[in-house]
């Protein structure tokens, strides 16, 4: 028989066997701590790495222009650039002059009205730029320098338009020009416009009184003071002068509103003022827009080099007096002038008649 004693230990025993049995059978503790290995690790987000190109600015157009220049020149190109600028997101920006500093790599285009700032020499220190030149006389054009009108402007072609339109419109051909007698485009406009009258109405002779000869002129010199300029338009008017043409080289608000209070129509090369619209014909003026605009994929592809001539523009029309059929009549004179169709018979050095 088993006695107390040794049942006592068979009993620990088998106790100790079954509380290790269930602990761990295989040496793994019951409560293991949680392991993460099965999880995807922290990876930080990929950040973007911007191009050089990215961070720079967009390329930039410059319009050079003084800003005691012809308004309607400058109002009219300002607008343009503007325009094309923005289709292509180029910045733009208007400076009053321009200086080598100036141009930095993000200017692309740099369009310059007079005076000169040295063209020549800053587009062959900036090569990364296209310039292009308006009406700045004796530019030659170089791999990234156009020019635009350098012959300048066709004062005798200005002048021949204006003399047709007004014939056009004025009963009896009682027209006439103010211009100045001491430089070659006051005379070329001044001719210009004697011939470009003539040759819409031949002779000219009024039919009915008073029989004055016309088309006629008067002409002071370029220093003439306002009083001077208006005994002028008082000689016109006490020749029954009913439509007048002011060239730009006699041209002042104050000569055009006098012109108007003496119930003149006018025909001149800026924009009217407001007072005195009723009495204004059209503003004729070169129109370099045209010419910019057809080279402008070029420029903005980097080719220039261009040479091109600078077009009239028949602008500001009062309907009232210029009607839209002989809007049409001045318009195929205007083409005809520029594709030199029709010679203005003008010395365009003297101004003279040839």
């Amino acid at each position: 028989m088993i006695n107390h004693f040794t049942r006592t230990i068979l009993t620990i025993l088998v106790l100790s066997v079954i509380l290790v049995a269930c602990n761990s059978s295989d040496g793994t503790p019951e409560n293991p701590t949680p392991e993460y290995t099965d999880l995807p690790t922290e990876t930080p987000l990929p950040t973007e790495t911007l191009s050089p190109t990215a961070t720079s600015n967009p390329p930039m157009v410059l319009f050079i222009a003084s800003p005691d220049g012809e308004s309607v020149q400058f109002d009219e190109l300002q607008s343009t650039l503007s325009e094309l600028s923005a289709a292509k997101g180029y910045q733009f920006q208007v400076h009053s002059r321009l200086t080598p500093e100036e141009l930095t790599p993000e200017v692309k285009i740099a369009v310059v009205l007079p005076p000169d700032p040295g063209l020549a020499s800053l587009a062959a220190s900036a090569p990364q730029t296209q310039f292009v030149g308006i009406n700045i006389q004796g530019l030659e054009p170089t791999d990234n320098l156009s020019a635009i009108g350098p012959e300048g402007a066709s004062p005798d072609q200005l002048g021949f338009l204006a003399g047709y339109i007004a014939a056009v419109i004025t009963s009896d051909w009682r027209v006439g020009v103010i211009s100045t007698s001491d430089s070659g485009a006051g005379v070329g406009s001044r001719n210009g416009f004697l011939n470009g009258a003539i040759f819409f109405c031949g002779l000219c002779n009024p039919a009915y009184p008073p029989y004055y000869s016309y088309p006629t002129f008067v002409e002071m010199n370029s220093a003439a003071t306002p009083a001077e300029w208006q005994l002028a338009a008082d000689m016109l008017k006490n020749n029954f002068v009913e439509t007048v043409f002011v060239p730009p080289s006699a041209n002042g608000e104050e000569l055009l509103t006098y012109l108007a209070g003496l119930e003149i129509n006018i025909i001149a090369s800026s924009r009217p003022p407001e007072t005195i619209r009723q009495n204004w014909v059209a503003t004729l003026s070169s129109d370099a827009s045209a010419a910019l605009e057809q080279i402008w994929p070029d420029l903005t592809a980097g080719n220039g080099g261009f040479r091109l001539p600078l077009a009239l523009k028949i602008g500001e029309v009062n309907n009232d007096l210029l009607s839209p059929g002989r809007q049409r009549l001045a318009e195929q004179i205007r083409l005809d002038l520029q594709n030199g169709f029709i010679d203005t018979g003008i010395d365009l050095l003297s101004g003279d008649n040839q």
